[in-house]
């Protein structure tokens, strides 16, 4: 059950992206042409549509591009004369990108009332991003980029299984958790979550059209793990950006916690003296087995330099990074390796190394993932991760006073025993 209520309305924000193909200079034939007929109208209402047109000027229509379409295609089919779309390109410099155009894209078509004629079409590049092409009374080629709606909400809950299951159950955007486990990636393992430990989150929930849009910003957060509470605000400065706890330290750590993304099975713990599956006898096992499905991209747990890539025998496709003077990480037995992963290449937190397989000396697939402190294997489950730059001495009292509020906040929030989401 989703308990919701309302205080708080949000702030507007905007999304850039670019979209669309390459103008053709032939006229299209018949089969590549678009049936304007088939298009389904939009059901008119009174006042401007969203793009600022007064409704009842024209009639609306709705498509989507076709297979190997291209935009003179599209607008040869509305009867623009190829020179006037020759002045469409001309005009579209530096606010269309023309050569990339993809098929099930939006737009939309304008039509005279009574003649029926084509008057203008906005080709949507994004959800939020799209360009008018007008030649309705001269050419003209414009971009506009639609509201995004922010309000801020709050969900809290309870980990019965994961917490991925516990927010999809209740209908909180899954988002969410990716934003938890991101920002507490570095204090707690997602994959060994607890029944029982619980959250509290303050994000913001994005719209466009008053249809939701993802999230925005994770403001605050707090999450119990195993007992332990740890908290999580965001805060910019000049001098600093990112999450911080109640007292100003980087919640921000040198590795994350795993080299996935999402949740995977342990299947073979580090250990000195391991049965080992293959060779019938016990040897050391100096990393953590997850079992994963073939592919499964795989992460760099922290920024480096590739120092290995390549194949090894016994452990496969084997990619080590070197992430500071103390700290390498082994990611082993890959499938393959992403573009571009070489030794002597500059890697960032996050960023897909390779993919999950089951090359070298195994019995299945998964990933093979060590650790190494002043070059000796530790245990990646148990490793104590050293803390980044926190806010420092001199604007610590601001930083303080600047989440008080937020702080209050998250603390009032209901009880862990039951998930909610709520509006502010």
């Amino acid at each position: 059950m989703i308990w919701v209520k309302k205080f708080v309305s949000g702030v507007v924000l905007l999304c850039f992206f670019t979209g669309c193909s390459l103008f053709q200079d032939q006229k299209p034939s018949t089969e590549d042409s678009v049936s304007i007929n088939s298009f389904e109208e939009i059901e008119e209402l009174p006042g401007l549509d969203n793009y600022g047109y007064i409704k009842d000027e024209a009639t609306i229509k709705e498509a989507r591009v076709k297979r190997n379409e291209s935009l003179y295609v599209i607008l040869r089919s509305l009867d623009v004369a190829p020179e006037d779309i020759f002045t469409i390109q001309q005009k579209a410099k530096g606010k269309f990108n023309p050569r990339r155009i993809n098929q099930n894209q939006k737009y939309y078509t304008y039509h005279d009332k009574e003649t029926g004629a084509p008057l203008r079409m906005i080709f949507h590049q994004t959800a939020t991003d799209y360009v008018i092409f007008d030649w309705s009374d001269g050419i003209a080629v414009d971009t506009g980029s639609k509201e995004i709606r922010t309000e801020i909400a709050t969900a809290y809950g309870t980990i019965e299984s994961s917490l991925y299951e516990t927010l999809v159950d209740q209908g909180v955007n899954i988002l969410v958790a990716n934003g938890l486990s991101e920002i507490f990636g570095w204090e707690v393992d997602f994959f060994r979550l607890y029944k029982g430990d619980g959250f509290k989150v303050i994000y913001e929930k994005r719209f466009v059209d008053d249809k939701p849009y993802g999230i925005g910003q994770i403001i605050a957060a707090e999450f119990e793990h195993r007992g332990e509470i740890y908290e999580a605000y965001f805060y910019e400065s000049d001098d600093a950006y990112g999450y911080y706890d109640e007292v100003g330290n980087s919640v921000q750590k040198a590795l994350l916690k795993a080299p996935f993304k999402y949740s995977q099975r342990i299947s073979s713990n580090f250990s000195h003296s391991r049965f080992h599956p293959v060779l019938k006898k016990r040897i050391p096992h100096y990393g953590v087995d997850y079992a994963a499905p073939l592919g499964t991209p795989v992460i760099s747990v922290g920024d480096g330099e590739v120092i290995e890539s390549q194949y090894r025998g016994a452990s496969g496709n084997i990619v080590k990074i070197r992430h500071n003077s103390t700290y390498t990480t082994a990611y082993l037995h890959l499938n393959g390796f992403a573009s571009g992963i070489r030794k002597g290449q500059k890697v960032r937190q996050g960023q897909v190394i390779g993919y999950v397989g089951k090359t070298g000396r195994v019995t299945g697939v998964h990933l093979d993932y060590r650790v190494y402190k002043n070059d000796q294997p530790v245990n990646p489950v148990k490793l104590v991760l050293p803390p980044s730059k926190g806010i420092s001495n001199t604007e610590l009292e601001e930083y303080k006073s600047k989440i008080e509020l937020v702080r209050n906040e998250l603390k009032q929030i209901g009880g862990v025993h039951k998930i909610a989401e709520a509006t502010l």
